[in-house]
C-alpha cells in the first residue's frame, strides 16, 4: 500500500476499535441504569421515561452499529490498495481472504442482541 492508503486503513482500523469501545462503555452503562432503576420499574414506573430510554437505547445502538459497519467496510476496502509485490505475503492474504461479511453480520447481530436484552430488562 502507498504511504497515504496505509494511513488511512490505519486510521479507519483503529476507529473500529475506538468504536467498539464506546459500544461498550455505553451500554454498560445503560445496563447500570437499568439495574439501578429496577426498582422504580418494577414498582410501577413511567412508561414515559421507558419509552424516553427505549428511544436512546435504539438511537445510540444505531448509531454505534453504523460507526462500526463503516469502519470495517473501509478496512475491507483497503485489502484493495495492498502492493503487487506484497499481495502474496501470508499476512496480506489472510488479511485480503478475511470473513468481511460474517464480521459485518456479527456486528449487526450482536447490537440488535443487546438492545433487545436492555429493552426486554425494562419494559418486563
Amino acid at each position: 500500500m502507498s504511504d497515504h492508503n496505509t494511513f488511512w486503513g490505519s486510521v479507519r482500523q483503529r476507529d473500529v476499535l475506538v468504536g467498539f469501545g464506546f459500544f461498550a462503555f455505553a451500554n454498560v452503562l445503560l445496563l447500570g441504569i437499568v439495574a439501578l432503576a429496577n426498582d422504580v420499574v418494577a414498582s410501577g414506573g413511567s412508561s414515559g421515561v421507558q419509552v424516553a430510554f427505549a428511544i436512546i437505547v435504539v438511537g445510540l445502538n444505531f448509531m454505534l452499529w453504523l460507526w462500526n459497519d463503516s469502519g470495517i467496510k473501509d478496512v475491507q476496502a483497503s485489502t484493495k490498495d495492498i502492493r503487487a509485490e506484497d499481495r502474496d505475503l501470508a499476512i496480506s492474504q489472510n488479511f485480503i481472504n478475511s470473513p468481511w461479511a460474517m464480521y459485518r453480520a456479527l456486528v449487526a447481530v450482536i447490537t440488535v442482541a443487546v438492545a433487545g436484552g436492555l429493552l426486554f430488562a425494562v419494559f418486563s
